[in-house]
């Protein structure tokens, strides 16, 4: 299994795999995130997906990467 940080670096430059392994790798935590008063939104885990990408996108590695 691969590192988070050469998954984010990977997504970063374009690997769509990465980015498919990073978005299994945290669904359960969106699906978690995806219930509401006992009830889950497919809609929901839908937005939590997509920021989740964008997050991924945004992401600075430089400040955690040993220097």
């Amino acid at each position: 299994m691969r590192e988070v940080l050469e998954l984010l670096e990977m997504s970063q430059s374009g690997d769509k795999l990465a980015e498919i392994e990073l978005i299994n790798r945290y669904e359960g935590l969106i699906n978690k995130l995806s219930w509401h008063n006992g009830v889950f939104s497919e809609d929901c885990k839908q937005q939590l997906t997509i920021e989740f990408i964008m997050a991924v996108r945004r992401f600075d590695l430089l400040r955690y990467i040993d220097k």
